[in-house]
């Protein structure tokens, strides 16, 4: 039974595995069992916990191999939540693991997580042969530009260490293309120096796809392609063992594929593996050594003292390969995890085994002989690559067994060395030829100072001579690798359409002391003959802090600005782009188990899930990212088994779904939910983040602009920092001034970080590149406090107060009814349990304050509530009529009809209290009228009262009275064109007004007119989008 993953090309997968038809897949007739990890809410992009189920389930359905077509760059290889139960899944159930190499070549270190950086998986690299080329791709492979050369001056035993040169000579060659992995094939070692890829299979092929691709085939080409053609391989090798009766477990069929690959010619051990897999050969092997228990063994490969336990040896940086190095690699065994029984356990002691190492080249120097035990051992080798020629080399140390050395190596040492060309400013690569498919690679050692290069690739075919004047795709990859971080956040990626004469000049990030790999290849599907010139020249004004943080009031940012290489134009340029809002949960998160499909089999361990709840106000409509920082960015490193956030409207409409690299989502103006669930088996991992912060991030509608300056006093003087020039070996001094507060969104609050890029060199257009370091370096500007109402208020100049004349008693006595009346709001809003409390307490103060206004509001608040409102509508009027006989109408009229002195203290007194009156009396009017609407008697009256004071029309707090009234007319046009407009903000326009409306509440009014019109057609639509646009509870994870 074979599994794979299930995504747009799952169907081809499957074919790719397992068809059966007039066109047969690898495997004709398994059984194939499809697990969906690709997660629609984001783009298909996988998840953790759908990795976890799937690995779960096949177990619990007895699976034998696994596919999976997904991966992703990583920033610690073999590590990570998921390759602890990747390896259960092999070690422990014995099923075996194929996965893809990658796409993302032809740079060296570009293999992918996990097929390319995990050890207890088979990682696949995509082959494509000249028939391949021919059958499927249509290609003319009968051009005139012959058989793609080496590039001229190279040695042909050095073109194999040019991990992909071929040479004229190659087999699998025909005519104008050659047999090769894709150029995007991702390429070894990983960064710890494990070498990556283990084996290659054929990377393209015209399969199965879904009815809904309206045909049934399609070709596809990439690892995911290769990766279920080596799965079918490994299908049809354990059915035969399960035929024969032959014991077949992970290791011993890894173990068969790679001893019996093929290795392809002008290809490297980094591209290709061990090779093209051979079905049967690989059966031939495992007939062979059916009885043989030490196949059963895996040998797990560390370097010893070295962080992060590599699993090679790795060395790129000139330092390091100008000395000699000796090292100490462990070997342990590793038997089946729960095999426990007596006769195992015998087996644990008893084994011993006796190797034979052999090195492959003779620059590493190894002992001869390890005897081994159940414990594993170490043994020291040398290397020596001192006399190494620039580029790069591999070697490897084998394990053999000395009694059947003729099997092949059961374990192997993977040694990679990477030898920069000497540190210049300035290097000319001279005149590359590339034949079909060539790959060439230089390694450079960045000097210091430098923070970009640009590379100038010229096509130097002559139009006058040449006759061919076609353009040829090549491809400029370049890579430099640093601790903790995935291979793309350091490379460039540019494919070049070349044509005769044209040159490409490209301006690339650098960090300086760090050896960058440049690789030039020529599209594998590229024809006819290619000869480029390439140069590189390094270039920068390096900035000491890189980083630059502004604080509110810290008198701006100050950087040393230090040109090391050449002469520079300098004339700094920085924009803040990004507003991050931080958020802490609603309330401490829950730590809960989840159910039965998240159990893992191993010892039935359940998983865990905390459950963070976060709440913003949008203010208006607009996109935002969410960001976990602690978490994001990471899969299958990651310690957490999984991530994912759910966003949700006021409603609990669900808007979007944010992982691994969130990307941005629409919201309209509103309250906003985010739920954020994280995934692990132990529930003391959680505990560590029941309180973690996260951020809000929005695009600034409008940059904001910093200024540069030389000086503290220029800064405070304004004097902007002119252009200038920067001599080499000097240094210039920077200073970012914080920006205006009234450049800043409205809606910043303290805490706030404002976030963007800033640039030092002046730029160009008549220079070749871009004349600046890409992308630039990072600025932040960590937001202050505002200067609250009162302050603004005493800044522009208030309004004069009266002295307080009051006497202490009259005092005491105002703030006991003050704090009567907030009591009884109180109250009010504890519900039904405390309605005859409230009653009571409200008839009292009453009795004692029958004129107190703020009361009288209280309690037709309380009344009006849409809980109690439907009995207490006679209450309403009653109260309403009481606060409205208390408030002299004329006297109102007569004060807003005249403007008043606003700096006579009493005119401003009187001013306020009339406008306390004026709000009093609206409030009164409009829940009168209401209730009169409610009760059928007086809302005309009602309402024409209300519309001295308010305009019900413009002000959509009192939405549902100019709703009642054209409805009352029948004017269902006027209540339509309402509803719509309140339904597109989600109602948010009725809040704080005498009844909001819920978006729901507001569809079910829109479905009522539309019955009233007779458009049945458009009531059903709303009643089913009322289920998704305003759901009884939040969509699951």
């Amino acid at each position: 039974t074979a599994a794979d993953d299930d995504d747009d090309d799952d169907e081809q997968v499957q074919g790719r595995d397992a068809g059966y038809d007039v066109v047969s897949g690898v495997a004709p007739g398994a059984n194939v069992v499809s697990f969906k990890i690709g997660d629609s809410r984001l783009g298909s992009m996988e998840t953790g916990a759908a990795l976890t189920r799937a690995m779960i389930e096949a177990v619990r359905r007895g699976c034998d191999v696994i596919n999976l077509s997904y991966g992703e760059g990583c920033s610690a290889p073999n590590a990570g939540r998921f390759v602890e139960l990747a390896e259960d899944l092999v070690y422990r159930h014995g099923v075996v693991f194929v996965s893809s190499a990658g796409n993302n070549g032809p740079a060296l270190s570009t293999v992918g997580a996990p097929g390319g950086t995990s050890s207890a998986l088979i990682g696949v690299a995509a082959y494509v042969s000249p028939e391949m080329m021919e059958a499927e791709y249509s290609m003319m492979t009968g051009g005139s530009g012959g058989s793609g050369g080496d590039g001229g001056s190279d040695a042909a035993e050095d073109a194999a260490n040019m991990a992909g040169a071929h040479s004229s000579e190659a087999s699998e060659t025909k005519d104008d293309v050659v047999g090769t992995t894709y150029t995007w094939s991702s390429v070894g070692p990983a960064v710890d120096g494990d070498n990556g890829v283990d084996i290659t299979a054929p990377g393209g092929a015209i399969t199965s796809v879904p009815n809904w691709c309206l045909q049934r085939n399609q070709l596809m080409n990439g690892t995911s392609m290769s990766s279920p053609h080596a799965t079918g391989c490994v299908a049809l090798l354990l059915s035969a063992c399960k035929a024969e009766g032959i014991k077949a477990t992970p290791a011993r069929i890894k173990r068969a594929l790679q001893n019996t690959a093929k290795v392809m010619p002008g290809l490297s051990c980094l591209q290709q593996g061990s090779g093209m897999v051979q079905v049967d050969k690989a059966w031939e092997y495992l007939v062979a050594h059916k009885d043989d228990h030490d196949e059963d063994i895996h040998f797990n490969v560390t370097i010893d003292n070295r962080a992060g336990s590599p699993r090679g040896v790795y060395l790129r940086q000139a330092d390091e390969v100008n000395i000699k190095h000796t090292f100490s690699v462990r070997i342990d065994p590793r038997f089946r995890k729960d095999d426990v029984d007596l006769e195992t356990q015998q087996r644990r002691v008893d084994f011993e085994m006796r190797f034979t190492l052999q090195s492959t080249e003779a620059w590493v120097r190894s002992p001869d002989h390890l005897m081994l035990m159940h414990n594993g051992r170490s043994f020291k080798f040398e290397v020596d690559p001192t006399g190494l020629s620039p580029g790069v080399h591999t070697a490897k140390i084998y394990g053999y067994d000395s009694s059947l050395p003729n099997r092949g190596p059961m374990f192997t040492v993977p040694i990679t060395v990477v030898r920069p060309l000497d540190e210049q400013p300035q290097i000319s690569l001279g005149t590359l030829g590339f034949g079909p498919a060539e790959v060439k690679r230089s390694f450079l050692s960045v000097p210091a100072g430098a923070t970009w290069m640009d590379v100038s690739v010229k096509d130097l075919r002559d139009t006058t001579v040449d006759k061919d004047s076609s353009p040829r795709l090549m491809v400029l990859h370049t890579i430099q690798l640093l601790p903790h971080q995935a291979y793309r956040d350091n490379e460039a990626d540019e494919y070049l359409n070349l044509v005769p004469s044209q040159t490409s000049v490209k301006s690339i990030p650098v960090q300086a002391g760090i050896t960058i790999e440049l690789t030039l290849a020529r599209y594998w599907s590229a024809v006819g003959k290619t000869n480029c010139e390439v140069s590189v020249e390094f270039r920068g004004c390096r900035p000491s802090p890189e980083l630059i943080m502004l604080t509110c009031g810290g008198g701006g940012g100050s950087v040393k600005l230090f040109s090391e290489l050449k002469n520079e134009l300098v004339q700094p340029s920085a924009k803040l782009t990004k507003w991050l809002t931080p958020l802490t949960p609603k309330v401490e998160g829950i730590i809960s188990p989840l159910g039965d499909r998240d159990i893992l089999p191993s010892e039935d361990t359940r998983i865990y899930q905390l459950l963070l709840t976060y709440e913003f106000s949008q203010e208006d409509a607009g996109s935002f990212t969410p960001r976990a920082p602690a978490l994001q960015g990471f899969i299958y490193e990651s310690a957490y088994e999984s991530q994912m956030m759910l966003v949700f409207d006021g409603e609990k409409q669900f808007l979007g779904t944010a992982d691994s690299w969130p990307s941005a989502i629409k919201a309209k103006k509103g309250d906003v939910t985010i739920r954020f669930q994280i995934r692990h088996d132990k529930p003391e991992m959680l505990e560590k983040l029941k309180g973690m912060e996260i951020f809000i991030e929005r695009k600034l509608e409008k940059a904001v602009d910093l200024t540069a300056h030389t000086t503290q006093e220029a800064r405070m003087c304004g004097d902007a920092m002119k252009k200038r020039n920067l001599r080499k070996g000097t240094c210039a001094s920077v200073i970012l001034a914080e920006p205006a507060r009234s450049k800043l969104p409205k809606e910043c609050k303290c805490g706030d970080i404002l976030e963007g890029t800033v640039t030092y060199e002046a730029g160009s257009s008549e220079l070749s590149g871009s004349g600046k370091r890409p992308r630039g370096y990072p600025v932040r500007f960590v937001v202050g406090p505002k200067m609250d109402a009162k302050s603004a208020a005493d800044a522009k100049g208030k309004e004069p107060e009266l002295p307080d004349e009051r006497s202490v008693s009259e005092k005491i006595e105002e703030a006991v009814k003050a704090l009567k009346v907030s009591e009884l709001e109180k109250l009010s809003g504890k519900g039904s349990e405390e309605e005859e409390n409230f009653q009571d307490l409200f008839a009292s103060l009453k009795a004692e304050y029958p004129d107190h206004l703020p009361l009288l509001i209280v309690g037709l608040k309380h009344y009006d509530h849409k809980d109690r409102r439907n009995d207490n509508l006679e209450n309403i009027i009653d109260v309403a009529d009481g606060i409205v006989s208390l408030i002299d109408e004329k006297d109102l009229a007569a004060h807003f009809g005249t403007s008043y002195d606003k700096e006579d203290a009493k005119a401003c007194k009187d001013h306020k209290d009339m406008e306390e009156k004026k709000s009093h009396l609206i409030e009164a009017l409009a829940r009168k009228a209401r209730a009169a609407a409610d009760r059928n008697d007086g809302f005309d009256d009602a309402l024409k009262h209300l519309k001295k004071w308010a305009n019900v029309d413009s002000d959509l707090k009192y939405s549902i009275l100019a709703l009642e009234r054209d409805g009352r007319a029948e004017r269902w046009g006027s209540v339509l064109k309402l509803l719509n407009g309140l339904i597109k903000k989600n109602g948010e326009d009725t809040k704080g007004g005498i009844c909001p409306l819920t978006k729901k509440e507001l569809l079910e009014r829109r479905a009522a007119i539309f019955d009233k019109l007779g458009y049945s057609h458009l009531k059903d639509s709303d009643q089913k989008w009322r289920v998704i646009a305003s759901p009884k509870s939040y969509a699951l994870f």
